[in-house]
Order: structure tokens, then C-alpha cells, then sequence
């Protein structure tokens, strides 16, 4: 049976109320829907795959942004061509890539409306080593946060974990050393607590961590705070307030087709919400290949 529309869902989110409120609510709009149910994170790409093999135009990601990762690696090949179009039910956490998209996160019953029926705008996704990604990579000091932290102190931390003005608090974590490594550029050697690689703009619960980036500039945001003394914490604020001046000393904000990020040691990324451990992460965007189902008119 020929499937045009398919919902991938974790397990644990089919179980929800209010998800089965918002299939059965799309349904008695008369849209035909099929629902898959992964059972596990490599699950999410069998579904996927099952889903496409049997005709489906249009993929739908339950879940935060995680799910919507794993969802887009399956759909989306490394040169940029997408199999389907990309609705999204938001049910995750923090949600930062629906939040940033402008999906209303606090309605189901909408949001399914829109994945099922939305009009696909074309978006640019991001590539970092060989995974992909639609919002944001995080490395350094909060990236380790969020890869080992409990989820009860992840909470209590807060926007801390996440944000930049975040590490200014933070003056006993050590920076990393390493390259910025841009094509036809001298490699530009520094240090760095934290960094942000945005191809949406949030990360952390709506903290808007790449504020300029944009979907559809093939282009993504770089923001870096490197290491500072103590008595610098007066310049870094007046520098996070102007984050894109060229003359920052501490805070740098820049924006690349493509570049690399070579560290002199491991340091802990966070793509998507899933952690990965690397020395060296290559940046590259594939402009405007996926279609994601939007509400805009």
C-alpha cells in the first residue's frame, strides 16, 4: 500500500495523550497518515527507509531535535539530495529547531496540521564530518555539559549550560588551542571555551545562540568565546552585546560557506543533541536541499 505521508515516532512519544489526539485530530480532517514507531535511535532510519520504499513524498519527524536528526540523515544524502519533504511534530524538550522555524511548538494538533499540509520552504541543512544537521553543533565546555551532565542538573544549570555569556562564569574551565582553518584564508590560531556553529539560530530552549543565521543563506554562523582573564569579564559582556563587531578581542562571529575546526585536543561537540567526541570537525552547508513543511502563508 502507497503511503504519501508517514509520522516516525519514538516509542515512548506514540504513548503520549495528547500525540494521539493530534493523529487522530489531522485524520478527521481527512488526511491519510501513517504512523510508524521506532523502537530505537538506529530504528528511527529503518522507518525511514521502510517509509520511502513505500512511496512516501513527505516524512514527518515526532520528536526534539534529535529525532529530527536522525530523521533528516536517513532522508537527506551527503550531496545534498533529499529524498522526501520534512514535516515536523515538535516533541521534545527544548524544540529549538521548530522554535526557530516558527511552528507553534505548544500545538500539536497545529503543528501536525502543518506537517501533513504545510507548503515545503526549501532550507539549507549543514554538515559537520560526515553527519548532518539543521540546527545547531555546540563544542566545547557546553557541549560537554550537555553530553555529561544528568538530565536534573541539565535543568538546574539552565540557560548556563547552553550559552555563551554562560562560560563567562565559568573562569576556572580550561580553553582549547587549535586552528580555524577557512579555504583561501591563513589558518587563525586561538583558543576557545565555547563555540556555536548555527544554521538555525537557538539552541538550549530558545537561547539564541547564532543570532543572525538564517535557513536559506547558505551560509552558517560561527561564534566563538575564547579564553579571557578575569579582569576581561566587563569587556566580554560589552562584546556579546556586539557580537559581530570585527574588533572584539574575545567574542568572534562569523559567517562561512565552509570551514574546519582542527583542536590540539578532543573536544566534546554537540550536534543536534547527540554528542560526538573529535579532535578535528569539517563545516560545509548543502544550500536550500530539503523541503521542511512551514505555516507561512
Amino acid at each position: 500500500m502507497t503511503e504519501k505521508t508517514c509520522l516516525v515516532l519514538h516509542r515512548k512519544s506514540a504513548n503520549r495523550e495528547e500525540v494521539k489526539v493530534a493523529v487522530k485530530h489531522v485524520k478527521q480532517l481527512g488526511q491519510k497518515l501513517r504512523v510508524r514507531i521506532a523502537w530505537n535511535k538506529k530504528d528511527k532510519r529503518r522507518c525511514v527507509k521502510e517509509a520511502l520504499s513505500a512511496g512516501a513524498e513527505r516524512i514527518i519527524a515526532g520528536g526534539g531535535d534529535g529525532t529530527i536528526n536522525d530523521v533528516v540523515n536517513a532522508l537527506v544524502n551527503r550531496k545534498g539530495k533529499a529524498r522526501a519533504a520534512l514535516g515536523i511534530l515538535p516533541l521534545g524538550t527544548a524544540n529549538d529547531f521548530a522554535r526557530g522555524f516558527g511552528l507553534p511548538v505548544d500545538d500539536l494538533n497545529k503543528a501536525l496540521e502543518i506537517a501533513c499540509a504545510g507548503e515545503p520552504r526549501q532550507i539549507d541543512v549543514g554538515k559537520a564530518n560526515d553527519r548532518l544537521f539543521l540546527n545547531v553543533v555546540s563544542g566545547g565546555f557546553g557541549a560537554e555539559v550537555t553530553a555529561t551532565t544528568p538530565q536534573d542538573m541539565k535543568k538546574a544549570l539552565g540557560g548556563a549550560a547552553y550559552t555563551l555569556m554562560g562560560l563567562a562564569k565559568a573562569m576556572d574551565v580550561k580553553s582549547k588551542t587549535g586552528r580555524l582553518l577557512v579555504p583561501g584564508e591563513a589558518p587563525f590560531e586561538g583558543s576557545m571555551l565555547i563555540m556555536a556553529v548555527g544554521n538555525n539560530r537557538f539552541a538550549g530552549g530558545g537561547f539564541a545562540v547564532a543570532p543572525y543565521a538564517d535557513l536559506e543563506d547558505g551560509l552558517l554562523d560561527l561564534a566563538v568565546l575564547s579564553d579571557f582573564p578575569s579582569t576581561a569579564l566587563a569587556q566580554v559582556v560589552r562584546e556579546l552585546e556586539d557580537i559581530e563587531n570585527p574588533d572584539n578581542q574575545y567574542v568572534h562571529y562569523r559567517q562561512l560557506a565552509e570551514f574546519t575546526v582542527d583542536a590540539d585536543s578532543e573536544v566534546h561537540f554537540n550536534v543536534d543533541g547527540e554528542p560526538v567526541h573529535t579532535s578535528k570537525m569539517a563545516f560545509s552547508i548543502l544550500p536550500k536541499c530539503l523541503g521542511v513543511a512551514t505555516g507561512e502563508q
